[in-house]
């Protein structure tokens, strides 16, 4: 442990089951870590075991059946990206990006300053306007990395 760095989340045997109609499907099963202030983590693994399960725990999407889950006071802002991109198809990128801001009432203009930003920051500065449609999926993927980029603390 490094001294000086406070836990931001902690997992202690934390486990989550899936139910299905016939049997009960174990997603995961006492994992543990901690993560402290400033910390990168990546969770790897075969594809099933559990990484994007721990994420949704993380996030809020889902409760955990067992075990612990601390996170620092007033909880974490978790950005996630998905496999598809699932901008919302009536709103401009500028609007996808902005969603989250939306989401915690932050104030408006510097939202919408910071996902400008974003943009630029993946590449896509000057497609704002435009929809989902109109852009490939490489492009709608790099929206949706600027969209979860704007859940970090430094948003707004």
């Amino acid at each position: 442990m490094t001294a000086g760095r406070a836990v931001q989340v902690s997992l202690r045997n934390v486990s989550k089951t899936y139910a299905a109609a016939e049997r009960a499907h174990v997603a995961v099963s006492d994992v543990t870590f901690d993560v402290r202030q400033g910390d990168l983590l990546s969770l790897v693994g075969p594809s099933g075991c559990g990484k994007t399960t721990v994420l949704k725990i993380l996030a809020g999407l889902h409760g955990a059946d067992g075990g612990e889950v601390r996170t620092t006071p007033g909880g974490l802002r978790v950005g996630m990206v998905f496999q598809q991109p699932l901008l919302l198809k009536w709103r401009t990128i500028l609007e996808n990006v902005m969603l989250p801001a939306e989401i915690l009432h932050l104030p408006r203009p510097a939202a919408r300053r910071r996902a400008a930003q974003l943009l630029e920051m993946v590449g896509l500065g000057g497609y704002g306007t435009r929809f989902p449609h109109e852009l490939s999926g490489g492009m709608q993927q790099r929206a949706a990395i600027a969209r979860a980029l704007c859940m970090t603390r430094n948003c707004c």
